[in-house]
């Protein structure tokens, strides 16, 4: 079953037909706008039929009523929304920065980002290390890896973060149409879901597959044996055990959810940066953003499909990638789920056990 606006694969029916979430919400905000949008080709024929077309709102929006799309819920127009889709960007600016690689794909461009934070993260982990008296080394047979403890993980953690938020900057150049605000919003929703895949892909990349050690970060690995190990008693926190339990429960949890899906899935590099770019565009459903971030969101969403959709082809040489686009899809819903856990853990472990009480930016973050 596939949606029948964007071609992606869907397991459910929204507005009683195959359509998916994305396209079925677009309608929705559309209807209840009452805008009329222009297309960005001017010829109202860039629906998704070839592999160099790109879908915009106003094609977006005729192809779902061409399929019979109704939406019956209350109709209103809302004039400062009007305001804002008017003064959304429908044409590139050559002069931009964000256009200054017009002719490279998206997914090239996020995988050159990704790697130049993870170098600038190495960097960094190795001084960190190097400065550790109290360092163990992993038993890797070709790597320079640690054993990850409660100290290291703080450290490396905070560099993640900085070095995310850059690679969240210049992977994602659209978001500049948003406020300060909104782009601190979104990366404050992305950040656990980029590092929980990360960590997960990094594991598979350098130990093959999850058995004992499970990366913590680029350097540092977590000994899932001797867990122990990774909270001490000069850290001079109350209840360890009870805390090491919640922690061994919430990884198994996490684990069980996830391996499986990941493990089916044997995803590619490219497949990897999609996602990234994927999980930025899934919204919780308990926040409350603006429709312009929508608008960007879902222009995001369409290109990285597009581009999914032209490596499946070209690349991979597949006829028929519905199975695979639909398990990175899986994959994406998975971390979002795992993504509510961790939530609930972390709330658990800064108010009975105070883990992170000196952690500002931890405790900010989430």
């Amino acid at each position: 079953r596939r949606c029948l606006i964007c071609s992606v694969p869907v397991s459910a029916s929204h507005f009683g037909m195959d359509c998916c979430r994305a396209c079925s919400s677009f309608f929705k905000r559309a209807k209840l706008s009452g805008k009329r949008f222009s297309c960005r080709q001017g010829d109202k024929q860039c629906v998704v039929v070839k592999d160099d077309k790109f879908m915009c709102r106003r094609c977006r929006f005729d192809r779902c009523l061409s399929v019979g799309m109704v939406y019956d819920g209350p109709l209103r127009v809302n004039k400062k929304l009007d305001a804002i889709i008017e003064s959304s960007p429908t044409s590139v600016d050559s002069n931009s920065p964000s256009t200054s690689r017009v002719s490279e794909s998206i997914l090239v461009s996020i995988g050159r980002e990704f790697n130049a934070c993870d170098e600038r993260r190495r960097e960094q982990e190795t001084v960190l290390m190097e400065s550790c008296g109290d360092r163990v080394r992993a038993p890797h047979p070709t790597q320079v890896l640690y054993i990850a403890n409660y100290r290291t993980s703080v450290d490396t953690y905070n560099i993640c973060v900085a070095e995310t938020l850059i690679f969240f900057r210049e992977a994602f150049p659209t978001l500049g149409e948003l406020s300060q605000n909104e782009r601190d919003a979104l990366f404050k929703g992305y950040i656990a879901k980029f590092s929980m895949i990360e960590t997960h892909y990094r594991t598979r990349k350098i130990w093959g597959t999850l058995k004992r050690y499970m990366m913590g970060s680029v350097l540092i690995c977590v000994d899932l044996e001797c867990t122990d190990n990774w909270l001490r008693e000069e850290d001079g926190l109350e209840n360890m055990e009870q805390m090491l339990s919640s922690i061994r429960s919430y990884t198994n949890t996490q684990y069980a959810l996830l391996l499986p899906i990941l493990n089916k899935a044997q995803i590619t590099s490219k497949e990897f940066h999609g996602l990234l770019a994927l999980l930025l565009c899934e919204i919780d459903s308990k926040s409350e953003v603006s429709e312009q971030v929508l608008c960007v969101l879902d222009r995001l969403r369409a290109e990285i499909f597009e581009e999914l959709q032209r490596y499946y082809k070209e690349e991979m040489g597949l006829s028929d990638f519905s199975t695979r686009l639909g398990e990175l899809m899986t994959l994406n819903h998975a971390i979002r789920e795992c993504n509510s856990l961790f939530q609930e853990f972390f709330r658990l472990h800064t108010t009975v056990f105070d883990l992170y009480g000196s952690e500002d930016m931890i405790k900010e973050l989430f």
